[in-house]
């Protein structure tokens, strides 16, 4: 059965009481794990941020393999369960386990993050007769994903999307789209009509990424810790390790950059596995640039790095929007990405950034060099680049967008 895991507090009917609250309509928010990524930390803060009084409801993850925001959505109040899954193979036994949770408690909407989610979501929502949700987070088909990626084959891919559009014409779910290049990625490859799917962009509370007297002397405090010079330039990369993010092509761009910048750093907060570690530690290696790169893991709080960094630096070879960008560019950070897929949809090139071509370590260093020679540059663009996210990535208006959503399926449902 379905484990639930509630905060210390709470008892062991916690989703029996939520149903029988006032909530007007109650969502299974469905997603592969609560790892450090991107879609999981979207779930975080739009669960933050749902008004409870007309949007409730419950947390359900496929794989106890990460759980790095399990505490964090407890601590919010919100019941988390686990369909206990070890991989996609898994697929039978966690549409059923999902079945009977739907029985056991009711649910007006599931919404599903990722792909095993989706799958998962899908059936077993049209089996019990209960809506779906699904966000797309990335453009999983594009020719892109290929690049620099050993491990995705076009015959695997095949499979994934055929079982992608399968899952899709049984429950025709209503799609949420993180970007517009995701949402007409998808109406390419999966055959999704433009009207079942709304564009909400992934959004952050404004209010909690700011230069303040406080991350100020927490990053004082990381400089010190990494024995740094006040003067020492800091380039910052959040990214998982992983061929999508490229970040091989930032540690090539270190050699001209020390040419130039003799002290220049690069710091890389985000997780990844040992292999993908040793990958980058190697490039490093045979660059001679080891002692200008320090690996940080995942962190929690990634505020002080963004604080104490002169140009943040996301050299993807493609991404479903970007959301470590919006972070630096509400803290005021010029960045440097590259011109592919939804990029261009979050940095206004020569306004709030620089884009390069990806994979293109050359073009990489020169767009770095510039931010780092011109404070006053890297000083109008930080600021542009936070109204840029005031206006279309600030979550009080994004999550009024979603909340909106799940009515109006309810609604549908309700008339039909």
């Amino acid at each position: 059965m379905p484990r639930i895991t509630t905060k210390p507090s709470m008892t062991s009917t916690a989703v029996t009481e939520m149903n029988a609250g006032s909530a007007s309509v109650r969502v299974l928010h469905l997603i592969e794990d609560l790892g450090a990524g991107g879609a999981e930390r979207l779930l975080f803060v739009n669960l933050s941020h749902l008004d409870r009084h007309t949007v409730d409801g419950a947390v359900c993850h496929l794989y106890d393999r990460a759980l790095h925001w399990r505490q964090s959505i407890l601590e919010l109040g919100y019941p988390v369960m686990s369909l206990n899954m070890t991989s996609i193979r898994d697929l039978p036994r966690g549409v059923g386990r999902l079945l009977r949770l739907l029985k056991q408690h009711s649910f007006d909407v599931i919404h599903t993050h990722l792909y095993g989610a989706n799958l998962v979501g899908r059936v077993a929502g049209a089996l019990c007769g209960v809506p779906v949700i699904s966000s797309l987070h990335n453009p999983d088909y594009e020719p892109t994903v290929f690049m620099d990626n050993v491990t995705v084959s076009p015959a695997k891919l095949r499979v994934l999307r055929w079982m992608d559009r399968a899952s899709c014409r049984l429950a025709r779910p209503v799609f949420v789209a993180v970007s517009e290049y995701v949402k007409q990625s998808a109406g390419r490859h999966l055959g999704i009509a433009s009207d079942r799917t709304t564009v909400i962009y992934n959004a952050i509370d404004l209010t909690t990424f700011a230069c303040s007297g406080e991350t100020a002397a927490r990053a004082a405090r990381v400089r010190a810790e990494l024995q740094l010079a006040n003067g020492d330039p800091v380039i910052l990369c959040i990214a998982r390790m992983d061929p999508q993010k490229g970040l091989r092509y930032l540690v090539e761009a270190l050699p001209a950059l020390i040419g130039e910048f003799p002290r220049v750093v690069a710091l890389f907060v985000g997780g990844g596995s040992p292999a993908a570690r040793q990958s980058l530690g190697a490039v490093a290696e045979a660059l001679h640039v080891q002692s200008h790169v320090h690996f940080l893991g995942v962190k929690t709080d990634v505020r002080p790095y963004l604080e104490m960094c002169d140009v943040f630096v996301l050299p993807s070879l493609y991404e479903g929007m970007g959301i470590a960008l919006v972070e630096a560019m509400a803290m005021e950070r010029a960045c440097v990405s590259t011109r592919t897929t939804a990029v261009p949809e979050v940095v206004a090139s020569d306004t709030s950034g620089l884009l390069v071509t990806p994979a293109n370590s050359q073009e990489l260093a020169a767009a770095v060099a510039r931010l780092l020679r011109d404070s006053a540059l890297r000083s109008r663009m930080g600021a542009a680049g936070r109204r840029i996210v005031a206006e279309r990535f600030n979550v009080s208006h994004n999550i009024r967008q979603l909340e909106s959503l799940y009515h109006q399926v309810v609604n549908s449902r309700a008339a039909a």
